[in-house]
């Protein structure tokens, strides 16, 4: 199962998580998410490296 870092939306920790999916199936996952689990409005980054380099996917 790929390993992903994510941050759901500005301003909170970037994470790291595994999903079974592509990444941007797991961004979309997350943007579902992100509302009650954060109580902000997604803008969902998934690095599949290193977080200094562009996103593999996002969604809001």
């Amino acid at each position: 199962m790929p390993t992903y870092s994510y941050q759901s939306a500005p301003g909170l920790r970037v994470r790291t998580s595994t999903h079974a999916g592509s990444p941007q199936e797991f961004a979309a996952a997350l943007a579902e998410d992100c509302p009650g689990d954060y109580g902000v409005q997604p803008d969902v980054r998934v690095w599949a490296g290193p977080v200094t380099e562009p996103p593999a996917a996002t969604s809001h």
